[in-house]
């Protein structure tokens, strides 16, 4: 916790998240989320930060701010973007952690956030943007980025949490390769089931890897007699029975949406 002291706003909105024992989660799960509707895999076939054109990356600290706000179910502040415990507070992202702080948000608390899809981690701290904090020099727009002394003085409410898994960058290149490399959706979902076994995999590839305008769950259910006489089998988490056996596969925690591909 910062010193009560020394920054009583900054404390205060410090409480204000550490209270909440969710906040680990929300934080990952919004960032899971916010990552994933910038690379757009469903439409596009992307499954990484790398593949974005350079404004969608500058896009994603937009998309961090928004589905933070709802996802804490924040206020808008009159000058920067939340009020937090009666307190304006600026929500900055960043993939590097390099956080750039334009002249309204200098000398005000603000709410840094990084996450690293490949390392699956992300941190969210809150620092008042002083100039001791800042570099001295500026780009172009005026923004100044923390200093090395000044990322010292970040004060961590996660640091280096769990990021929710990217399902399709976690893939061996090979596996990936053959899971992406067939020209129909159909056919790509057949190969994600064929050589992704004994590992959950959640809705969200599904929809990744077969890219159909129609409906890609629908061609998953029809895949299981294909690849029944294949020797698979392909269980999915929101029907009971099936859901039984994959627990008894030993992943007693599906999600609903989770789908699993065993070997007879």
């Amino acid at each position: 916790m910062p010193d009560p002291v020394s920054d009583n706003a900054l404390n205060a909105v410090a409480a204000w998240f550490l209270t909440r024992a969710d906040m680990s989660k929300v934080l990952g799960d919004s960032l899971r989320r916010s990552l994933d509707e910038v690379i757009d895999g469903a439409r596009t076939g992307r499954y990484c930060v790398e593949q974005l054109e350079k404004t969608e990356k500058t896009y994603i600290g937009t998309k961090v701010e928004i589905v933070l706000r709802f996802a804490f179910d924040l206020g808008r502040g009159k000058k920067l973007d939340n009020l937090i415990a009666g307190h304006e507070v600026d929500t900055k992202f960043s993939l590097t952690g390099q956080w750039m702080i334009p002249p309204e948000a200098v000398n005000e608390v603000c709410w840094v956030v990084s996450a690293d899809d490949a390392r699956g981690t992300f941190s969210a701290g809150l620092i008042r943007t002083s100039l001791d904090v800042l570099t001295a020099g500026a780009n172009q727009d005026k923004k100044r980025t923390l200093c090395a002394a000044g990322k010292l003085r970040i004060h961590w409410l996660v640091r280096d949490g769990p990021l929710p898994q990217n399902f399709l960058l976690n893939l061996s290149d090979e596996v990936r390769q053959k899971v992406l490399s067939p020209r129909s959706g159909k056919q790509r979902l057949l190969a994600l089931f064929e050589h992704v076994n004994d590992r959950l995999i959640p809705r969200s590839a599904l929809l990744q890897v077969a890219q159909l305008r129609g409906d890609p769950l629908r061609r998953a259910r029809e895949a299981k007699a294909t690849l029944a006489a294949r020797g698979l089998k392909v269980l999915c988490a929101t029907y009971a029975v099936e859901r039984a056996e994959i627990v008894a596969q030993g992943y007693p925690n599906p999600a609903d949406d989770d789908w699993l591909s065993v070997r007879l």
